[in-house]
């Protein structure tokens, strides 16, 4: 048999219980890695040891008391609770196929990053001191988007090259951007996946200003978790990193911006104009919405919608030659 590499498997869920189920065991069943660490990030129910594989290389850590998903701070949490020399993340939707084998990338001693669709991009292979070394993902980044981009930037920042993940490496199970963006989506449909595209891009962009406003670095304090007495764990407010003073009031308006004109589609300009109160910035429980926005995005919202459509139609045959 093949002897596991010096290598901790991160994985972390959040209302993910489904998706756990399916790749957990199939970890379970690869020999290469030393230890799998799974952190439950807050979970409605919460995960239980005697649900996943009796594998004695998987440890499973709660944290309690977060509201949304995060997982620039859910990450960083779970590869500092690591004890191996290398890191491999996985999503809870992510698992290795048959094609992986860790050993040939570990040997180059580099930095390997996901390619590919279906979330592939985010997973890494890495040395656990080169993550450390740049700090891990930024702290002051809040839901989910630009995360991965920022920390590839930095790694590349200090000279590293790196290399992909063959996207045939990882295989992964097919979901909503709901489940991305969403601490607990509820329903479906064409509303749920129209919410849940504005509020990726609206993360998207306040992360990518966040990077801007507050670059990253191992000298950046990180949050700080204590375990308690019955075994899980939690953050300490005043250590979350927040930011503060103009930049937090441009991030959060641009937030809001980009979120109600792609789920209204209403132009940014006529959005300056309106009152903050009844457009305000998004969260994932859904609370900014009014029974006046959903009458919209079922009526105003498609006619608009046609009406720009049919303009695009006709100014194409226009320009026809």
């Amino acid at each position: 048999m093949t002897p596991p590499l010096d290598l901790t498997v991160v994985t972390v869920c959040m209302n993910r219980r489904e998706h756990l189920l399916c790749t957990a065991p199939v970890l379970a069943r690869w020999a290469w890695h030393a230890e799998h660490l799974v952190i439950d990030w807050s979970s409605e129910q919460p995960l239980r040891r005697e649900e996943l594989p009796a594998d004695p290389r998987l440890r499973l850590l709660r944290v309690e008391g977060e509201q949304a998903w995060n997982p620039s701070r859910a990450y960083n949490f779970a590869c500092s609770q690591a004890r191996r020399a290398w890191l491999l993340r996985l999503d809870a939707d992510c698992a290795p196929t048959p094609a992986f084998q860790p050993a040939e990338a570990i040997a180059t001693g580099g930095v390997w990053v996901g390619s590919g669709p279906d979330g592939r991009f985010g997973q890494f292979l890495l040395p656990t001191a080169r993550f450390r070394a740049v700090g891990g993902f930024n702290e002051a980044m809040r839901g989910w988007g630009f995360e991965d981009k920022d920390l590839r930037a930095r790694l590349e920042a200090q000279g590293l090259e790196l290399a992909l993940l063959p996207a045939d490496w990882i295989a992964v199970i097919p979901h909503s951007e709901a489940l991305r963006t969403l601490a607990v989506p509820a329903g479906s449909g064409r509303l749920q996946r129209s919410r849940s595209l504005a509020l990726k891009q609206a993360q998207m962009l306040a992360n990518r200003l966040v990077a801007a406003h507050r670059p990253w670095s191992a000298q950046r304090p990180s949050s700080r978790y204590r375990q308690e007495p019955t075994g899980v764990w939690r953050a300490e407010p005043d250590s979350i990193p927040k930011l503060e003073g103009p930049a937090a009031v441009e991030i959060a308006q641009a937030r809001r911006l980009v979120y109600w004109s792609r789920f209204l589609a209403v132009p940014e300009l006529f959005l300056e104009l309106l009152p903050e109160a009844r457009f305000p910035a998004p969260d994932a429980a859904g609370r900014e919405l009014h029974w006046s926005h959903l009458v919209y995005w079922a009526s105003a919202r498609r006619l608009l919608k046609a009406l720009l459509w049919g303009l695009r139609l006709l100014l194409q045959g226009r320009s026809a030659p």
